[in-house]
């Protein structure tokens, strides 16, 4: 399973240091990992991470970015929020188009997340009040 850091996991040497106005959530919590092998994939990665980091509350998610080259097809690539795919598209072999794909990608997943989180809190409210009886 992915998760996230918090902040009773981390050493206590973090609290003294400067983290630049940021809080130890903030700092160390989310995390994008990259799986990308081709040029494409690494501009969709950076733009998409750019974009991502401005989400509110984004250090509370550890996603990953998947690839899967292909010449004859174009690169597959996915997002995965513990292990659930949350995006995925086939990227072009233009590299033009891969900017305006990786903003849309950014509002797809985190409106995936949102959805994702809503259901868990949910859930978790249902076997709370199920255990009660």
């Amino acid at each position: 399973m992915i998760g996230t850091a918090n902040a009773a996991s981390l050493s206590p040497q973090v609290e003294g240091q400067n983290l630049n106005g940021r809080t130890v959530e903030e700092t160390f919590g989310g995390v994008v990992v990259g799986q990308t092998v081709s040029v494409a994939a690494q501009d969709f990665m950076q733009y998409f991470v750019a974009m991502w980091r401005d989400k509110p509350h984004n250090e509370r998610y550890t996603i990953v970015i998947h690839e899967r080259p292909s010449a004859r097809w174009g690169n597959l690539l996915w997002i995965e929020y513990q292990r659930e795919k949350i995006f995925q598209t086939v990227l072009p072999h233009s590299r033009g188009r891969i900017k305006s794909i990786s903003e849309q990608a950014v509002d797809i997943a985190w409106q995936e997340l949102i959805a994702i989180t809503l259901q868990q809190a949910i859930d978790g409210d249902a076997l709370s009040a199920s255990t009660l009886f």
